[in-house]
């Protein structure tokens, strides 16, 4: 039989390689190519399909477990596409699914990961008409052959296949990330956190950064943010889920600054360079007594060989050197600190990562950090000077280096795509030309009210990146992993994800100009008071941006409700958080629209016709008024909010989001009683002579 063959290699500057190169290859499978993510090193497909009807496999007494979990997850993808169990082959030479791991253990990134050519990982698959076999250094290996023929895998049922198929793939990065944030917003669930594992050990991820403050339970603190944070034991049980899907659970503490929610205490006020602020006061010899409890206990909790220690915006302390203590030196301490956390995280074998930021203020800072600290370049914007402007001090000494990324949500109700996209692109490019050994994406939260699970999309592009070393081709990357997540709502997830981002585009030109450090984005502007001479200025500015956010998030809104009508019962409540994210868009914009209405209802009526025919029934009528509208929507909303929020988090900060609901009500309840006071002591014919603003006075 004639064999036609094509040949695909991964290059490191042509993104979308593997769309190009699928339009060129022979017919030959039941379905459409499948998009694979992150696309393997070097794939040759052949003419053919192997059925896997009958698919059978061996797995001895004294497979190893990491092994027989690999294998397990394979035997599960295939049985869920045929509909038949995998059988259970009598020998080795029968079996139709083969397999050898060259290398026992070695299931997590160690410390010297980078230095041995990232072939921990390396896998090989070769599909045939008799058999699939799988050659892999390590189970990590052999899991990432899994995750790669699930992608494979076409047709369901007898007509279940997986093209003939030959694979070399290895990774571009040693250590591929993902930083959680655990201690600005809501907690996830512990159930929720095994599922973002799960879904990131998809795309190959070995790291997830566990971001913590003071939510987890120490021994020795046990008033400090009570009922508010994770459990050693529940910590545990995330590392050890971790570990099987090859994924090692990292500690990412903050060791000097970012720690307001232990000094607020007055137990521990005066550990603090600032009363009840956010820094710790590194000439208390008070604060490395803690500081080395702490270590120690994280220490004991994770395993991992690295420690995030952070130690970023240090901002207080610069603040109040110059005006209030002349002998404070913000560089000095900063550096002392340092040596101190890394000196005893040595202590229990723990290689340390810390953010470089401080490098904005003290230009040399970089030339006196301890040699063996890696330093972490973060940067979040799509801004090649500025990653660079962080980069070049680090090169310049030589160091080994992490570069971190970020999606573009802790602001912003729904991500902001393309500047997420543009960063995590900027980020890579310039970690991969410069040798980064690891790439961690981040995932902020700290405005509270977004959901998480907006983010996964963009996680997931940070994660295949760093595999291949080039992004995937962002402008077809939200259509293809669609097709991906969610195939039985392909369609309506590709619109709805497609407009949520428009909506989302839109409410970016209407807000956010002026909340900076508040954090930066539209979900601050989103809830003040749109009756405000600033406002409705800036509606008007803004009007048919603000119709545009309406009109992309309604749309956004009816796809979602589409797919939810037809999607498998796993991926409701991820559907769904969106859904209520594109309402909570709708809402924003409506709420600035709305008010403007009003007043302009109003002013036409009083001070322009001088007849006031019908304003009070437009505005404040029972069922169906101006006003009414917005409290209907504000109510039904917040219910939503906590349905959703309660399926991917704990009730931690829960009522502080909901209380936001309560005064907006609020707003518009007392307008609307306001009014319908003012009518009733007013002839029916009365006509006012000041605006509405003057005389309603709407405020919260």
């Amino acid at each position: 039989m004639l064999i036609k063959r094509i040949a695909i290699k991964r290059k490191m500057k042509v993104a979308p390689i593997f769309l190009c190169a699928f339009y060129l290859m022979p017919f030959s499978f039941a379905q459409s190519p499948p998009v694979l993510f992150p696309v393997p090193q070097n794939i040759s497909y052949q003419q053919g399909e192997l059925s896997l009807t009958g698919i059978s496999v061996y797995m001895p007494a004294n497979v190893p477990p990491d092994v027989a979990f690999a294998l397990n997850e394979l035997k599960q993808a295939i049985s869920l596409r045929s509909g038949k169990a995998v059988k259970r082959a009598s020998t080795a030479s029968l079996a139709s699914i083969s397999y050898n791991v060259k290398n026992k253990g070695s299931e997590l990134p160690g410390i010297d990961e980078w230095h041995n050519g990232n072939e921990r990982e390396q896998y090989d698959i070769t599909i045939t008409a008799k058999k699939i076999h799988i050659t892999a250094n390590t189970s990590a290996g052999l899991y990432y052959a899994v995750q790669t023929i699930r992608q494979l895998l076409s047709g369901s049922g007898d007509k279940a296949v997986l093209p003939f198929v030959t694979i070399q793939d290895k990774p571009a990065l040693a250590y591929r990330g993902v930083m959680m944030d655990f201690a600005h917003g809501g907690l996830l669930t512990v159930d929720e956190i095994k599922k973002q594992i799960d879904f990131l050990a998809l795309w190959k991820a070995n790291q997830y950064y566990f971001y913590n403050e003071v939510s987890i339970e120490l021994k020795g603190y046990p008033t400090l943010n009570y009922q508010a944070g994770y459990t050693k034991e529940q910590v545990g049980s995330i590392i050890a889920y971790g570990r099987r899907k090859h994924i090692d659970v990292i500690p990412f503490l903050n060791l000097y600054g970012h720690l307001h929610e232990l000094i607020r205490n007055e137990k521990y006020a005066d550990l603090a360079i600032g009363k009840y602020g956010h820094e710790l006061d590194p000439r208390n010899p008070k604060v490395n007594e803690l500081l080395k409890d702490w270590i120690k206990q994280y220490a004991e909790l994770f395993p991992s060989p690295f420690m995030h220690v952070g130690f970023d915006e240090t901002w207080e302390t610069k603040r109040i050197a110059p005006d209030a203590d002349k002998k404070v030196d913000p560089e000095a301490l900063w550096l002392q600190q340092l040596d101190m956390v890394n000196s005893e995280c040595k202590k229990y074998g723990k290689k340390i990562l810390a953010w470089t930021d401080m490098n904005n203020f003290y230009t040399d800072i970089i030339t006196k950090i301890p040699k063996d600290v890696t330093p972490v370049i973060w940067e979040y914007s799509p801004d090649t000077a500025a990653i660079n402007h962080f980069l070049q001090p680090v090169l310049k000494e030589g160091f080994p280096f992490f570069i971190q990324p970020a999606v573009c949500g802790w602001g912003y109700i729904y991500p902001l795509s393309q500047y997420t996209f543009d960063n995590i692109d900027l980020c890579l490019k310039a970690g991969m030309a410069n040798r980064t050994e690891g790439f961690i994406t981040s995932v902020w939260t700290d405005a509270v009210e977004p959901f998480i699970r907006p983010s996964w999309m963009f996680m997931a592009y940070g994660c295949i990146g760093s595999w291949q070393g080039t992004s995937p081709d962002s402008k077809s990357f939200t259509d293809q992993y669609a097709s991906v997540m969610f195939p039985s709502v392909v369609s309506s997830m590709q619109k709805g994800m497609s407009e949520i981002s428009a909506a989302g585009d839109y409410l970016k030109k209407c807000l956010g100009k002026n909340t900076s450090n508040m954090p930066g984005g539209t979900v601050v502007e989103s809830w003040l008071n749109p009756f405000t001479e600033y406002y409705l200025t800036n509606t008007n500015e803004h009007i048919e941006d603000f119709r545009m956010a309406r009109k992309m998030s309604e749309a956004a809104m009816g796809s979602f409700m589409e797919a939810l009508r037809g999607c498998s019962k796993d991926d409701r409540n991820m559907i769904n958080s969106l859904l209520v994210s594109a309402r909570l868009i709708n809402y924003s914009a409506t709420r600035f629209i709305w008010s403007k209405k009003i007043c302009d209802r109003w002013n036409e009526a009083m001070l322009e016709k001088k007849k006031n025919e019908y304003v009070f029934y437009d505005l404040s009528y029972s069922c169906h008024g101006l006003l009414v509208d917005v409290m209907n929507e504000t109510g039904e909303l917040k219910d939503a909010y906590a349905k959703a929020w309660l399926t991917e988090s704990m009730p931690y900060r829960l009522n502080t989001m909901l209380g936001r609901f309560d005064v907006e009500y609020g707003l518009w309840q007392k307008l609307s009683l306001k009014i319908l006071d003012y009518r009733i002591r007013h002839s029916a014919d009365y006509v006012a002579d000041k605006s509405f603003q003057e005389i309603f006075k709407p405020d919260f």
